[in-house]
């Protein structure tokens, strides 16, 4: 299994509570911000700031339909 297979079944698996962006990037260094992106692009996956108008936010990525409203 590829590591943005991985990264994809690791997001799957996270449902609702989705994975920091901040972890991807660190667990996957140098090319985390680069897979991000990659995922991001193919519409499979969206990134979001949560929680909505909290007070310390945090970037995530979800699967697309498991995203939090915003």
């Amino acid at each position: 299994m590829s590591e943005v297979e991985q990264l994809k079944k690791r997001i799957d698996d996270s449902g609702v509570r989705g994975v920091e962006t901040a972890h991807i990037r660190d667990d996957y260094e140098p090319v985390g911000a680069m897979m991000i992106r990659d995922i991001c692009a193919s519409g499979e996956y969206v990134q979001r700031k949560v929680p909505p108008g909290g007070y310390d936010q945090k970037w995530k990525v979800f699967k697309k339909g498991t995203e939090p409203y915003c």
